[in-house]
């Protein structure tokens, strides 16, 4: 008895997680895409480094908002892991690029090549129009919000019933 009450706890962690990763995700990027339109519209006639830093706020800010007010509905004791997931997406990110990196084409360090493919620093990622940055890094920057908004709002939640 007390293994199948386990299971079905685990069971429904696993698909808590599962769930608060899909609205983290599918919510993140289309609230973070809405408000991105909105920053860069407004940040046009910035300098490239905080139009870099600009084009990640959207994404912290939509994934912690979202984070805030599904963790209250839905499933709450797995929202603060999806954050696990947003981290091995970046460290699947890097590596392909750590290790797919060659300086008989770069004309970037080893590093100097990571960091502009997955956050768009030093040069940019114009050779591969961003695509590290959507697949990897901002499932990381919006998962990571969710979750830290998730763990707060869960202390807050639990201190109000105390």
């Amino acid at each position: 008895m007390n293994s199948r009450t386990s299971r079905s706890g685990t069971a429904t962690v696993l698909l808590g997680i599962v769930l608060h990763t899909a609205i983290g995700l599918f919510g993140g990027f289309t609230l973070g895409f809405t408000l991105n339109f909105i920053v860069g519209f407004l940040a046009r006639g910035a300098s490239s480094d905080i139009r870099t830093l600009a084009e990640f706020i959207p994404f912290v800010v939509s994934g912690a908002f979202l984070g805030m007010f599904a963790t209250r509905r839905w499933c709450s004791r797995s929202a603060p892991w999806v954050g696990l997931l947003g981290l091995a997406a970046l460290v699947a990110g890097g590596q392909e690029l750590w290790f797919g990196w060659s300086p008989t084409w770069s004309h970037q360090t080893r590093i100097d090549h990571v960091l502009s493919q997955l956050f768009g620093v030093s040069g940019g990622c114009s050779d591969s129009e961003c695509l590290y940055m959507l697949f990897f890094s901002l499932p990381f920057v919006i998962l990571t919000a969710y979750s830290i908004t998730a763990s707060i709002t869960l202390r807050f939640l639990q201190r109000q019933l105390a």
